[in-house]
């Protein structure tokens, strides 16, 4: 998981400067991939059972987060030179805007990409979908709050693509039993979380879908354990069952 670019020798302003990457150094990760056999999957690709017809030996899923400006103008181009695509969510009703959603955790406003822009990526065969549509952090909603969160982007989304879009991605990967539930209901296949334990590396479920922050302050080598340990998360086909303590 990916979210934001800055331009090598550009000093950040980041509060949090480690979700910063350089297009030098997210090229050299694109190349590593290339160069190993991975072939990129949309998600929807990704989650069938292992061994199902069509999948690569080495697949990966490359997801990006918020939809923001750099994203058009240096992962697009980047991914298409090396062969591949890659997962974007965006935040439906900030599209074409900032994102202020991180204001007050001191982040600056980044330009967002309109959606001429999304339109043309989805035509290019990147795949669409939901952040939400205004970034809000789920676990401080009530319920009604929360599906029309997340009822609201997907009818936006379908309305400006022509698709209606299978997943959804937890703003700041914050979520309950509660919003799982939530997610089902509003009709997407699954939706997107984050590790944050070494225990989450072990099980994935399909609304809980383990993806791995790639760090832009990190080197080469950590890059290539990730993809080492990315092998031993075990995505199931069920929702782990929920005991009444957990509930």
């Amino acid at each position: 998981m990916y979210h934001w670019f800055r331009p090598r020798g550009v000093a950040s302003g980041s509060r949090s400067p480690q979700l910063e990457i350089t297009p030098e150094l997210f090229e050299r990760q694109l190349a590593l991939l290339r160069r190993r056999g991975y072939r990129s999957q949309q998600l929807s690709q990704a989650v069938r059972p292992r061994g199902a017809d069509g999948q690569p030996r080495r697949p990966v899923v490359i997801t990006f987060d918020d939809g923001t400006q750099d994203f058009w103008e240096h992962a697009r181009p980047l991914l298409a030179k090396h062969g591949f695509s890659a997962t974007l969510f965006v935040v439906t009703g900030r599209v074409g805007g900032h994102s202020t959603w991180d204001r007050e955790l001191g982040e600056p406003d980044r330009p967002l990409m309109g959606w001429d822009q999304i339109r043309r990526l989805h035509d290019d065969g990147f795949e669409i979908g939901s952040h939400t549509h205004s970034h809000r952090a789920l676990t401080e909603l009530s319920d009604r709050e929360t599906r029309s969160e997340m009822q609201r982007s997907r009818r936006v989304l379908a309305s400006e693509t022509g698709v209606e879009p299978e997943f959804l991605a937890y703003p700041r990967g914050r979520y309950t039993e509660r919003h799982k539930q939530l997610a089902r209901e509003a009709g997407y296949t699954g939706a997107c979380a984050v590790v944050l334990r070494w225990s989450d590396l072990w099980r994935s479920e399909p609304y809980a879908l383990r993806r791995m922050t790639v760090k832009g302050t990190e080197s080469m080598l950590h890059f290539r354990l990730r993809l080492a340990l990315g092998r031993f998360v075990r995505h199931s086909q069920r929702e782990r069952p929920v005991s009444r303590r957990a509930a």
